[in-house]
């Protein structure tokens, strides 16, 4: 079974405009920011590594494969290369 394709921030805003009053709603969207910040974190790490032999290149390749599409490493600004 395949996952639905991951909500950008401003869809998890409206979310949280529509349900302003659900504790439920707060406790969830702070656990989506906690996975994000892990997320980002995991994208630093992997940029900072170039390339790795064996199993472990594999394992990093797929880890950058899944984090290209991640809403929250597309949405974090970057400084330019160079800069």
């Amino acid at each position: 079974m395949g996952f639905k394709p991951p909500l950008p921030t401003d869809e998890l805003r409206a979310i949280q405009g529509r349900n302003p009053d659900s504790p439920d709603v707060r406790a969830l969207l702070w656990e989506i920011k906690r996975m994000r910040a892990t997320l980002l974190y995991a994208d630093q790490l992997q940029r900072m590594l170039t390339t790795l032999p064996g199993p472990q290149g594999a394992i990093l390749d797929t880890l950058r494969e899944k984090l290209k599409d991640e809403p929250c490493v597309k949405e974090f600004p970057r400084l330019p290369p160079g800069a």
